[in-house]
């Protein structure tokens, strides 16, 4: 089983492999935790996760992250303790613009979707 420290630094390798920011930009998303290595410093992974999700959110559309849930069911919920948030946060995001979210949930990793379901249903 991997480390939360583990799992974040992969997680992070494989959101910089989606190209939808940069290294620089991940700076910038991170900067109120000093970047990630702030984040594991401090062992600050849910609020990164959650940080990055807001971001990520505003760059695609419900669709396209629907899309992203479903073929990212993996690295997703290497740490479901600590993932889940960034799935949560994903999920509020449209749901705060009045988004029907529906396929977002469906999309997540199963596991996670009752809880998404009482959160948001």
């Amino acid at each position: 089983m991997l480390s939360s420290t583990e799992a974040f630094l992969k997680f992070i390798s494989w959101i910089l492999s989606l190209q939808l920011f940069s290294s620089e930009q991940l700076v910038e998303i991170l900067q109120e935790f000093n970047g990630v290595e702030g984040v594991v410093n401090d062992e600050l992974y849910i609020s990164a996760y959650e940080e990055l999700a807001r971001y990520v959110s505003h760059k695609v559309s419900i669709d396209e992250m629907a899309d992203l849930l479903r073929a990212s069911v993996n690295e997703l919920s290497s740490m479901p303790g600590e993932q889940y948030y960034f799935v949560e946060a994903v999920v509020d995001e449209y749901s705060a613009e009045h988004l029907n979210v529906t396929q977002l949930i469906d999309s997540s990793p199963e596991r996670y979707r009752k809880y998404l379901s009482r959160r948001f249903g």
